[in-house]
């Protein structure tokens, strides 16, 4: 397991950047990409980090916008939420942010997204569920021939918990064929090949990828099973529990799932989690005060998921607990690039009429990343009407009211500030 362990000192950033491509760890290329001072770089290495940052993004997009469809299957709409706006942040190219915003745009809608625009945008990837599944993609061209299994295995594993990999190290043979199998998307033979485990090999781990396999393929009956199995074997495997929620709420089970994370928080097991899921619940179920009783619990265990957090500042808001409400969105991360603070309290903050000059900056900021995403302009325009510029305001309506294809709710929100216009 020295690979896994090894530990970098401090570095040449651009060489810990080329370590980090090289072992697919893409959310780590992004995270350096964005400290790296280019201005004192040469040009042919601004290309080759420009290159390895298009690639992390993308192939992270890709598999957010995979995932948020799979949620957005699986009635989980608050993390298919937040996978489509990751991809939209993520993604370098414009056909595939482009793919994210349309999946966004229909999930506004209550649609799922066209299947052709996820299974384009999607890389070879299927292999479990977010919590232990690796952050994988595709390998570099030119190096995969040149891998063996042990070497493919741990750059595959490398996002893994250290001790959770080395079990996938020294399975057996045929166990790791079948979960290599299932990194290239060959989830049938995936299958297939899992049969052949031998009798004595099938632990908690087979169960665990044996039930996410079958939830992948439809199968969630068989999937609950194996996952269950795998629980009982092993109360404490986080991966398998957070694969059996989501069986259970594409079953429809809501009353089973809710049971279930009541009675692992009482023995203090995935605590944290077991109250976030139990704020989606009630939250999906209109139970609201539950819901924010729930999600304050939640982040009271740590839970710093933007949906969970986004989701107790809009009930927060609607209790009319504003102080608090702004104070939970002050946790989340800037919008970069000078966008200033984060969109989410921009839109608070121009909904309650403060800061006004701020939401600007932030909306700006969110613009400039998202050049096609029509929500900005129509934030900016808000923003102008309520700081009485009128006439800048109606220059942004204009703009906005001459694009095509506005999801319905930007459509409505664009017809209100031109009534206001005309009304003013």
């Amino acid at each position: 397991m020295s690979f896994l362990k090894k530990m970098f000192g401090k570095q040449d950033p651009v060489d810990e950047m080329r370590q980090c491509h090289a072992r697919q760890d893409w959310a780590a290329v992004l995270n350096i990409a964005a400290r790296i001072d280019r201005d004192e770089l040469d040009e042919g290495v601004i290309v080759e980090i420009n290159g390895w940052e298009s690639q992390a993004g993308d192939t992270l997009a890709a598999m957010n916008l995979e995932e948020g469809s799979w949620a957005q299957k699986s009635g989980n709409l608050l993390r298919a939420r937040e996978d489509y706006q990751l991809a939209i942040e993520q993604a370098r190219s414009v056909k595939l942010r482009e793919r994210a915003e349309q999946a966004l745009a229909a999930l506004d809608r209550g649609e799922l997204p066209p299947e052709e625009t996820v299974a384009e945008a999607s890389p070879a990837l299927h292999a479990g569920c977010n919590s232990c599944a690796p952050a994988a993609g595709p390998v570099p061209d030119g190096v995969e021939a040149d891998l063996d299994e042990e070497t493919r295995m741990e750059l595959l594993l490398a996002t893994m918990p250290p001790d959770l990999a080395e079990r996938y190290l020294v399975a057996g043979a045929e166990f790791r064929q079948a979960w290599l199998t299932a990194q290239d998307g060959d989830e049938k033979l995936a299958l297939e090949l899992l049969e052949r485990v031998p009798s004595a090999e099938r632990n908690a781990l087979f169960l665990f990828e044996r039930g996410v396999l079958m939830m992948r393929s439809g199968q969630n009956k068989q999937a609950r099973q194996d996952l269950q199995a795998a629980l009982t074997a092993e109360p404490d495997l986080f991966s398998a529990y957070d694969a059996l929620t989501e069986v259970l709420i594409a079953e429809g089970r809501g009353d089973e799932l809710q049971k279930s994370l009541k009675e692992s928080i009482a023995e203090g097991r995935f605590v944290g989690f077991c109250w976030a899921k139990l704020a989606e619940l009630h939250a999906q179920r209109g139970e609201l005060e539950p819901a924010l009783a729930a999600g304050l619990e939640a982040l009271d265990e740590g839970i710093t998921d933007p949906g969970l957090i986004m989701l107790c500042a809009q009930l927060l808001e609607r209790a009319e607990r504003f102080d608090e409400a702004e104070a939970l969105l002050m946790r989340m991360p800037g919008g970069g690039c000078g966008g200033g603070v984060h969109p989410m309290l921009a839109e608070y903050w121009l909904r309650r009429g403060q800061n006004l000059d701020k939401a600007l900056e932030s909306f700006k900021g969110a613009m400039r990343q998202e050049t096609d995403n029509p929500r900005w302009l129509l934030r900016i325009a808000q923003v102008y009407l309520a700081k009485g510029w009128k006439k800048e305001a109606s220059e942004q309506i204009e703009r906005l009211m001459k694009q095509g294809g506005l999801p319905d709710p930007i459509r409505a929100e664009v017809k209100s500030v031109a009534d206001q216009l005309q009304q003013s």
